[in-house]
């Protein structure tokens, strides 16, 4: 019997050869409970809710020749313990430091290439009380937005209403609809790139990840900001970013005029289930701008001219063309472009109601984007609850401690929300 096998989509199988060992393609997320959740609860939600889709019993295999995508194979070994299992063998609760390097070690790790990509691990008990999980799924699954309805669909507590997480920095009407000319122009403009030498150095990256994570800020403040200013929640914290790099860089190496983010958008708002439904636009960011409203003035012109002149539906078409190319062809137009960019940015809003896992509380949220090529250094932004969270991932080559970025991150955030409201300086 010849066994049947499912091609990835153009979109997924982009995603898939974008990992090195340096750079996986993982997405992770780190969820904080309350109270304790066991791993037997754990167990019977992915079994019940989880392992009944396809796509999380099956394992990626390679096309077999110089062309053609590569497949969705059945896992006939499938074991839920390879998959899902417990972190913490001691009985004393782990405090947060230990949880930092434990969770920085398994984003270190890769996912075994044998089994289907995900892996589900809990941290049964964390100081002072509570518990944690790190879920670890790879980017050719599902973008962070289909990941955040799966985590509705395995989650209670959300209310009767499903709520419709979309991310905070999406395509307009103007992007999608783009008129030719201007797409032609966006184009030229990308492959008129000149590489990205203003903002961090570019050594060999190590593979060793670290990770930290904010504080949670208020929703409320970020949107009070876009408010003021007739701005989007994405562009103030883009301008955020921007003054944290130009903390961060004055202390390190000099603070560059400016450098060039990644930014993921999505291409469309409708729910589409699992798979990649976004692309890639390059974001300057004015580093050396006089003061936080300059930052947030200059990066909101830029955005609406991204937006004008439809460059998410151009990059849509980009990476779709490379997921339809020869695996060394799409690994150089990966390299290609993320010489061009100094780090990714990601924001995607979540649930706005508290939410539970087998009727564990979940109290925080916290969400890593991984970056490509030779990209060492990826924040992510999650809205979760009337809250935000900063996740910061980098590679040890490039930042030795993104908790020095976080709190860059968190003092220019103040600073904006007295410079950029009326009133401010």
């Amino acid at each position: 019997m010849i066994e049947k096998l499912e091609r990835l989509s153009r979109a997924d199988s982009a995603r898939w050869y974008m990992s090195t060992p340096e750079n996986p393609m993982v997405i992770g997320a780190l969820l904080l409970f309350r109270t304790g959740l066991t791993l037997a609860a754990l167990e019977d939600m992915v079994r019940s809710k989880l392992i009944s889709r396809r796509r999380f019993r099956q394992h990626v295999v390679g096309s077999g020749h110089r062309f053609g995508r590569p497949s969705w194979r059945d896992d006939v070994t499938f074991d839920i313990r390879d998959h899902v299992r417990r972190l913490d063998p001691l009985e004393a609760p782990m405090a947060n430091a230990e949880l930092v390097r434990l969770v920085s070690d398994r984003m270190s790790t890769p996912l075994p290439p044998d089994r289907s990509p995900w892996s589900f691990e809990l941290v049964s008990r964390i100081a002072p009380a509570g518990s944690a999980l790190l879920v670890r799924i790879h980017h050719c699954i599902a973008d962070g937005r289909a990941l955040v309805s799966l985590f509705q669909d395995l989650a209670s507590g959300l209310g009767k209403e499903r709520v419709v997480a979309v991310p905070l920095a999406r395509a307009s009407s103007a992007d999608r609809k783009g008129h030719l000319l201007s797409r032609l122009a966006g184009l030229l403009r990308f492959l008129t790139f000149s590489r990205d030498r203003g903002g961090f150095s570019r050594p060999a990256l190590d593979g060793r990840k670290r990770v930290a994570w904010s504080t949670s800020i208020p929703m409320e403040a970020v949107k009070s900001i876009a408010r003021a200013n007739e701005d989007h929640v994405a562009e103030v914290l883009l301008a955020g970013v921007a003054g944290a790099l130009d903390r961060y860089f004055r202390k390190h190496e000099g603070a560059p005029r400016f450098v060039r983010a990644l930014l993921p958008v999505a291409a469309s708002v409708s729910s589409e289930g699992l798979g990649n439904h976004y692309a890639s636009i390059f974001v300057r960011l004015p580093i050396a701008a006089a003061g936080p409203r300059a930052r947030l003035e200059s990066i909101a012109r830029d955005m609406a001219a991204v937006r004008r002149g439809g460059m998410v539906r151009l990059m849509s078409a980009v990476m779709k063309l490379i997921g339809a190319a020869t695996p060394a062809l799409e690994r150089w137009a990966v390299r290609w472009g993320a010489r061009r960019a100094s780090l990714v940015v990601s924001s995607l809003a979540g649930p706005t109601a508290a939410a539970c896992l087998e009727g564990t509380e979940v109290n925080t949220i916290v969400v890593w984007a991984p970056a490509a090529a030779s990209v060492g250094i990826s924040l992510t932004f999650f809205g979760y609850a009337g809250t935000l969270n900063l996740g910061v991932l980098a590679d040890t080559a490039v930042v030795e401690d993104p908790d020095e970025l976080v709190t860059c991150f968190q003092d220019a955030f103040d600073e904006l929300r007295g410079g950029a409201l009326p009133g401010g300086q």
